[in-house]
């Protein structure tokens, strides 16, 4: 601990120093994720999202576990978070928004974009706390180098978390980025970033018996172990780049993910009557990494015939990961009297020998777009995948799977006026599967690449001010998850039809309005659901998401603004067998904003109040497993822009 606050201070004192020494125009002053957002699909700005979806979580599925993240239009790997001092914020693509990419995905896109120095310099220092004793500092420079030509990013941030099952975490983030353009047509960007993560203790997930949910638990009681701690190492780097080749764009990057896993441990906790003797279990886990690199480089052309605009295509994309897991010792907890704090010592845990998992694939596609002013736009795209993973087990032979398909994708819009916009399309895709949860028995296991499909369709409307997006979709996949016992493997087809809207937009002035929702069909099917083995509804998909916020700034106090968020989940299913079910439950957070300034410096304080009324409910980590949801907080942050 001594060691990262040493680390922390002299980036954050380097930082601050460049601060002071020169000016700056205003940056997170200004940050607002709801005047951000384009719609409710789903954006993140300095930190803060909102949105019907997220980049682990688009129409049920996972666009990071599918393999589906950008970093500004570019493939990557993505194998741990991308910190908030490297990244702007990210926002995610689906239907008529992935339009503008080459080759849409069945499970989403989503797509990040770096923090980058302009002509002008930009210093912000941060500082927020909150009511369950957490605190955070971060500091910011986008700094002109050589005007526009050159410039240097860098970001550092220390927070100190409290969390809502009363364990902690001391994390130190940092990066560096540069960006160089030597002419109008050409940009390279180098950047690297770490995260680290340590002391966090781990919370015991609570494991049912299999017919009613769990007895309800106090809140904010810590029931974990102090010696049950993460130490996580989350490290990015790499490059990207543009530039205009007569007629042609060449787009490029490689990138290297990487999340290190020095400690870690799994508690599970057995439900029972309050009070009452509950059995209690620890997993312990060894060295655990994920590593990929990764890469894309795109070449296309920009003609005309007559009315048409055309743009030809060509990428290549490859990536090689390598994941080291298993080897875990498992041990019983002397029992506790259930939601009671119990401490015990430390098991001598002997650790086993790890399984390697490695994939090599590359993909090569060509995609042509062609658009008509007032009539739409067409897109169609071919790819050739080649994948290859390799598991190598303790006890076994190397098994070894391959799959070399044609994958295609065609979507179009129509423009029936100059408000009026239809959209549909149709993609294939080959995308990897999720990982096998913590409560499985063959834990983060990775079983091969699947392949998916998806259809799409609706209409995009602009309605005054206001912007309406809805649609229909239907997802079908392999469907991997949790038997009866806790095995993660294939339980047959998994099929997700639905409808979603988005309507976004400033009805009034000061007025701005996010709002959006998916009603989910997600259904399984095959000889597990035919003979019995499971029932027909996935774990842990909630039949709806509805969302919607409002940013209110009043004409008569310019400097104050009040924003209100509410969130709603529908009901889902909790266990394999769909005899236990967690309801619905809204969720309200509160907030405000106040400008002002410190001097000649432009400041905001941000206040605000999440799951206002203190709703409870649970949430589902696998087969049979919880954690509730996070009590009522209360955070106060203010930023300053140098």
């Amino acid at each position: 601990m001594t060691q990262l606050l040493s680390a922390c201070r002299p980036s954050l004192a380097c930082i601050a120093f460049l601060a002071l020494a020169a000016p700056a125009f205003a940056q997170r002053v200004d940050e607002n994720a709801t005047l951000d957002a384009e719609d409710a699909f789903g954006s993140n700005i300095g930190g803060e999202g909102l949105g019907i979806y997220s980049p682990t979580d688009v129409r049920g599925f996972s666009p990071t576990d599918a393999g589906n993240v950008r970093l500004e239009g570019l493939y990557i790997d993505r194998q741990t978070e991308l910190t908030s001092r490297l990244v702007a914020g990210n926002r995610i693509r689906i239907g008529p928004t992935a339009l503008g990419y080459a080759f849409p995905a069945p499970s989403g896109i989503a797509d990040y974009r770096i923090r980058a120095a302009e002509a002008d310099p930009v210093l912000s220092v941060a500082a927020k706390g909150d009511s369950f004793g957490g605190w955070l500092v971060e500091a910011d420079a986008l700094l002109p180098l050589a005007g526009r030509a050159l410039g240097l990013a860098a970001g550092a941030g220390f927070y100190r978390n409290q969390y809502a099952f009363r364990n902690s975490n001391d994390v130190l983030s940092t990066s560096l980025s540069f960006v160089w353009r030597p002419n109008e047509t050409t940009e390279i960007k180098p950047f690297w970033s770490r995260v680290g993560v340590d002391d966090e203790e781990s919370y015991p997930i609570v494991i049912g018996d299999g017919q009613d949910l769990p007895a309800r638990m106090t809140r904010r009681r810590f029931l974990g172990q102090d010696w049950a701690d993460y130490e996580v190492e989350r490290v990015t780097y790499g490059g990207l780049g543009r530039t205009r080749l007569g007629d042609f764009t060449l787009r490029g990057g490689v990138f290297r993910s990487a999340n290190i896993t020095t400690e870690g441990y799994t508690l599970l906790l057995d439900a029972a009557p309050p009070g009452t003797l509950a059995a209690r279990t620890v997993t312990a886990n060894p060295r655990r990494s994920n590593a990929s690199t990764s890469g894309e480089v795109n070449i296309a052309r920009a003609f005309t015939t007559g009315r048409v605009r055309h743009e030809l295509l060509l990428a290549v994309r490859a990536r090689s990961q390598t994941r080291f897991y298993g080897g875990s010792d498992h041990r019983s907890l002397a029992p506790a009297p259930f939601n009671e704090e119990r401490a015990v010592a430390r098991p001598a845990f002997v650790f086993g020998p790890r399984t390697e998992d490695r994939v090599r694939q590359w993909t090569a596609g060509l995609a042509w777009q062609a658009r008509i002013d007032g009539l739409g736009r067409i897109n169609l795209g071919l790819q050739r995948s080649d994948y290859r993973k390799r598991v190598t087990t303790p006890a076994e032979a190397p098994p070894q799977s391959r799959a070399s398909p044609w994958l295609f994708s065609i979507a179009a819009e129509a423009e029936l006026t100059p408000r009026l916009t239809l959209y549909g399309g149709m993609t294939r895709g080959l995308e990897e599967s999720d990982i096998a949860p913590e409560t499985a028995v063959n834990r983060d296991e990775a079983p091969p690449a699947i392949r998916t499909r998806q259809v799409d369709g609706g209409l995009r409307w602009q309605l005054g001010a206001m912007t309406l997006i809805a649609g229909g979709f239907e997802i079908e996949k392999p469907y991997y998850g949790l038997d009866r016992g806790n095995v993660f493997r294939r339980l047959g087809t998994v099929t997700h039809r639905g409808i979603e809207a988005s309507l976004s937009g400033s009805p009034a002035p000061g007025l701005t309005l996010v709002a959006g929702g998916v009603l989910l069909d997600a259904k399984l099917s095959g000889e597990e659901v035919a003979g019995g083995s499971i029932g027909r509804r996935p774990i842990g998909t909630p039949s709806r998401s509805l969302t919607g916020t409002i940013d209110w700034r009043p004409p008569q106090l310019p400097a104050l603004s009040f924003d209100v968020g509410i969130e709603h989940a529908g009901r889902r299913y909790a266990d394999a067998a769909n005899a236990v079910r967690v309801p619905a439950r809204t969720i309200v957070d509160l907030g405000a904003r106040y400008r002002f300034g410190i001097g000649k410096l432009p400041a905001v304080l941000r206040v605000q109040a999440t799951n206002l009324f203190d709703t409870y409910g649970w949430d589902v980590e696998g087969n049979n497993a919880f954690a509730y949801i996070p009590s009522r907080q209360v955070t106060a942050r203010m930023a300053i822009d140098f």
